[in-house]
């Protein structure tokens, strides 16, 4: 019995043979296609690390505030706009994430600044077509923004005191540089530029606060019932200090003084004869807007002194301007506002070469003087 036990098995090792080989032809045809294996899924990168312009594609950040070129009030904001968070978180930066003493942006390596610009994006969000335009607007803000921030140190350096929670060595490597006798008197040379620029007529002074001057007219035009206001009124406003009534700066002053005048003359209409009769005419917002960009001192890169750049986050209305493709211009106004970044950068950026120039010439001269003591002490020892 024990030697016929495994003949079942060979039989049905036999039966499945045969059956295999009368079915081959079918099992070949109903084979099924080779199908690759799925790629591997992509590795989750650390949002420390991760590219901005993969961070800004993540999920989960629909909680950030929302940056746009031309923002919508209550919806986006942008740089041009106060109170938005922006200005708080660079500043917040340079207390946490500055190491070195660095007296202006310029001198941060640059894969420190896309460090920070990395930071930013962890607190805002946008659109990842807007990354570029985002960039570049930061880095401008956060190049004004250290500007500020080192010359407030320096004032309370200034008092013998010292900032709260401003990292040690920073604030050494700041003192070794405020304490050069070059440095004063570039700061000196740059004040006086800063007010020769204006003709004599002093600082430029304003009366916002924190406030931004695209904000205040979001403001002006939410209290005018969504309508817009003319950029006399905005430039008044601004300028006008609350207590006195009466606008500080001069150079604004003049400018408010020469469009109201230009406003009353062409307001009321002549004869033939320069007799002025009949009713009085009302100019409108555009034409008086042109007045004050005529009469509004440029500054470099074209803008105007004491106006905003661009206009409000209100939208104008349908009857103020003429249809046209809204992505046109969408794409037209991002190119505007990274030509507009890259210029305030490049003015800033000529700004800084020319305080280093200075400080060259006045080594130049200081290494000349030593030398010439040298030369006398030498001549006259032998």
């Amino acid at each position: 019995m024990s030697e016929e036990s495994p003949r079942p098995a060979a039989r049905r090792r036999s039966s499945v043979s045969s059956s295999r080989a009368s079915g081959s032809s079918h099992e070949q045809n109903s084979f099924p296609a080779y199908i690759p294996a799925p790629p591997p899924a992509p590795a989750q990168q650390n949002p420390g690390v991760m590219p901005v312009e993969l961070l800004v594609q993540q999920p989960g950040r629909e909680h950030l505030p929302v940056l746009h070129p031309t923002p919508r009030r209550g919806h986006s904001t942008w740089f041009t706009k106060s109170s938005n968070g922006i200005s708080r978180s660079i500043n917040q930066m340079m207390y946490s994430m500055l190491q070195i003493g660095y007296t202006k942006w310029s001198e941060i390596p640059q894969e420190d600044q896309e460090l920070w610009f990395r930071q930013f994006a962890q607190e805002f969000n946008w659109h990842p077509d807007h990354t570029e335009t985002v960039r570049i607007r930061f880095k401008a803000k956060a190049m004004d923004s250290y500007t500020k921030q080192v010359n407030a140190w320096k004032k309370v350096w200034q008092k013998n005191k010292r900032p709260r929670n401003i990292n040690g060595r920073v604030f050494e490597q700041l003192i070794v540089h405020w304490q050069k006798d070059e440095t004063a008197e570039t700061s000196s040379r740059n004040s006086k530029n800063r007010k020769s620029d204006r003709g004599g007529k002093g600082m430029y002074v304003h009366n916002l606060g924190a406030c931004s001057m695209s904000t205040k007219e979001d403001e002006l035009i939410e209290a005018n019932d969504g309508n817009p206001v003319d950029r006399l009124q905005l430039i008044k406003v601004a300028h006008t200090n609350k207590k006195t009534g009466q606008i500080q700066d001069l150079l604004i002053k003049d400018v408010v003084d020469l469009v109201e005048t230009e406003i009353a003359s062409q307001s009321q209409p002549l004869s033939d004869d320069g007799d002025s009769v009949g009713a009085s005419t009302t100019l409108s917002r555009l034409q008086i807007n042109e007045m004050v960009e005529k009469a509004v001192p440029k500054r470099k890169g074209g803008f105007l002194v004491g106006l905003a750049r661009r206009a409000s986050s209100y939208p104008a209305s349908s009857s103020q301007v003429p249809y046209a493709d809204p992505m046109i211009l969408e794409e037209l106004h991002d190119k505007g506002e990274r030509i507009v970044a890259l210029e305030e950068q490049n003015a800033t950026i000529q700004a800084e070469n020319a305080t280093i120039l200075a400080e060259l010439a006045s080594q130049k001269k200081t290494n000349a003087e030593i030398m010439e003591k040298l030369n006398r002490l030498f001549a006259s020892s032998s």
